[in-house]
């Protein structure tokens, strides 16, 4: 497991961030044990825990768009942050428009 650190802005709630980053609100709770849930300020630093689901069978790409953030790329394609950090090397990530990355995608054998 490896830490995305994020900044709480105006009208975060733990919630809003485990739905917006794909990451289980659980695990952000045990990954930031001193953090008060119901007193978040702006401008504090949590970790986003990234545990992988490791459920995807295939990768596509992705162009990255302006204004894109991993967030809203993981909400876009519905897929967790650690297996799209996974997925690209998350040292070099780069979100500037035009840049390719490597999104896994979900085949469900239906």
């Amino acid at each position: 497991m490896f830490c995305i650190y994020y900044e709480i802005k105006k009208g975060d709630t733990l919630y809003s961030i485990s739905r917006r980053y794909n990451v289980d609100l659980n695990a952000i709770i045990m990954a930031n044990p001193f953090v008060n849930v119901y007193n978040l300020k702006i401008g504090d630093i949590i970790c986003l825990p990234c545990v992988p689901h490791n459920r995807y069978t295939n990768y596509t790409t992705y162009i990255v768009e302006e204004g894109d953030t991993l967030g809203s790329i993981v909400e876009k394609n519905g897929i967790n942050l650690a297996d799209l950090m996974e997925a690209n090397d998350i040292n070099s990530i780069v979100l500037m428009p035009g840049t390719t990355i490597n999104v896994p995608v979900w085949e469900d054998s239906e």
